[in-house]
């Protein structure tokens, strides 16, 4: 047996050796219908693993950016996709003032809004804002002389399925300060009135609301600490089933983040001096078109489409490897610091993990001071972290082939390990 056991180790070794230069190196999970959210940073992997199907509104907590982008601090987000919620906005006729006695007729018949799948804050809410009236944020207008941005109209958000029917007016922005919004059933019970100060949410993009439960959720990792999110959102596209509007698993960037898609060539054929593809301010320019369902659970991977990924100062190069549906939600891709050359992959550390295969103790060869290692298995679960140390054990763990990740003071390396 452990003959056997020898020669598939030495098999997939050879395997492995003999791929391109862009093996995976990484790998999120969303879970069973990919209802968590993965916030990740290219420099130090995961980030946070959080529910997308406990919040349905998301106020913005950044200030409004005057005169060059007011309605940063006004956006507010629809949770379409992660908890299939809708949004319609009533006619002017049905005024707030009147809030108890609000008419739905024909709601269904009023178009759906959903939020941009380009910007985090051009939103359900804000529908219809254009710069050429610039304080006229839809939901609200900004008033000169109080400095506050008032609510105008009424939406009503509702989920047939689960029997959710909201009516939803946003009464006021306070001094760029202070959301004050009115929630309740559409016969007015389980009325609500939320405040929300946005410094007490500091190094966040949004705050979050459940609608059911009444509760401001801080969902967000700090703002500094992330730069890609794997999450859902509603996006128009053409699929099997027509075109429309379709919620999606995918990635959004986040503020800052710049990214280019390069199309047509595979990884190990393009380079940063090669790639022709310019930076796109779309959130979701990564998205989720790399992944294509064939049916069965069979995905099918564009691997022509390369990401070059600047976060701060540095560029990274990602291609995506797989994705599993099912009980995994999983991203497989290769990622890694980016030069202009063909000798990309040799900027990383110079390390070596002896022995691997392994039978328990083992040790990294570095030049580099070694900060922190992780060892996941292949469903992404952490087994073993250690810090400031160049030895590890896996002794009381199963044989199989495990993900290695070694944060140096110069950097992150991804090593495969396999556990005789």
């Amino acid at each position: 047996m452990k003959k056997i056991a020898s020669i598939f180790i030495s098999l997939f070794v050879a395997s492995f050796a003999a791929q391109s230069q862009c093996p995976v190196t990484d790998s999120t999970l969303m879970g069973t219908g990919t209802a968590t959210d993965v916030y990740y940073s290219l420099k130090n992997g995961l980030v946070k693993s959080v529910s997308n199907q406990n919040w349905h509104l998301a106020f913005s907590v950044m200030r409004s950016q005057f005169p060059g982008n007011p309605s940063t601090g006004v956006a507010v987000r629809l949770n379409s996709a992660g908890n299939n919620m809708k949004l319609v906005r009533l006619p002017a006729t049905q005024n707030p003032a009147n809030w108890r006695n609000i008419d739905t007729t024909g709601m269904y018949a009023l178009p759906e809004l959903i939020d941009s799948d380009s910007t985090w804050f051009s939103t359900a809410f804000t529908k219809g804002y254009s710069s050429a009236d610039p304080f006229n944020f839809i939901w609200g207008t900004y008033n000169m002389s109080t400095k506050h941005v008032d609510g105008t109209n009424v939406f009503i958000m509702f989920n047939k399925a689960s029997n959710i029917y909201k009516k939803v007016f946003i009464k006021q922005v306070s001094y760029d300060s202070m959301w004050s919004v009115v929630v309740s059933n559409l016969d007015n019970t389980d009325s609500n009135f939320v405040q929300i100060r946005k410094n007490a949410y500091p190094n966040r993009m949004f705050v979050y609301y459940n609608a059911v439960t009444n509760e401001v959720l801080d969902r967000e990792p700090a703002n500094n600490s992330w730069d890609l999110v794997w999450t859902k959102f509603t996006t128009f596209a053409v699929s099997t089933q027509g075109s429309g509007l379709f919620p999606l698993s995918g990635v959004l960037s986040n503020l800052g983040v710049q990214v280019a898609k390069n199309i047509g060539k595979k990884c190990d054929q393009v380079w940063l001096s090669t790639k022709t593809a310019q930076v796109n301010p779309k959130i979701s320019l990564i998205g989720g078109d790399w992944k294509l369902h064939m049916g069965g659970g069979v995905y099918s991977i564009a691997d022509t489409f390369v990401y070059f990924i600047t976060s701060g100062n540095v560029t990274y190069k990602m291609t995506f490897k797989g994705f599993a549906g099912g009980n995994l939600g999983k991203s497989t891709f290769n990622l890694y610091e980016a030069t202009l050359s063909t000798n990309e992959l040799s900027s990383t550390p110079q390390i070596k993990v002896v022995p691997n295969p392994i039978n328990g103790l083992g040790e990294i060869l570095t030049d580099s001071k070694v900060e922190k290692i992780t060892i996941q298995n292949l469903q992404g679960q952490v087994i073993l972290e250690n810090s400031l140390s160049n030895s590890f054990d896996i002794s009381n763990y199963a044989s199989g082939i495990y993900l290695m990740t070694i944060q140096t003071d110069k950097g992150l390396t991804k090593l495969k390990l396999i556990k005789q």
